[in-house]
């Protein structure tokens, strides 16, 4: 009797294997699914800051370049004594 009990722990064993092996093989291809979604979210995540940073500067930029440009007609206004643009 206890070698028949002795024989059927290692059996059951051998034959539960595969489906612990299965289940690792899933939780590993969901882990990794996991983790590349969260990557790629990232990258966008980080994209969009980009591209934010870049549109506010381009607009500070713009803004800045209108500003001077003002500036440079006002005074060549004031230099040369024209008040409407016009000689």
């Amino acid at each position: 009797m206890k070698k028949n009990t002795l024989l059927i722990v290692p059996a059951l064993l051998i034959a539960l294997s595969p489906l612990a092996h299965a289940s690792l093989e899933s939780g590993a291809h969901q882990f990794k699914e996991d983790v590349k979604s969260a990557g790629r979210q990232t990258g966008h995540a980080a994209r969009d800051a980009a591209h934010a940073i870049g549109d506010g500067a381009k607009s500070a930029g713009h803004a800045i370049a209108d500003t001077s440009r003002r500036g440079y007609h006002a005074t060549k206004q004031w230099v040369t004594g024209e008040v409407s643009g016009k000689k």
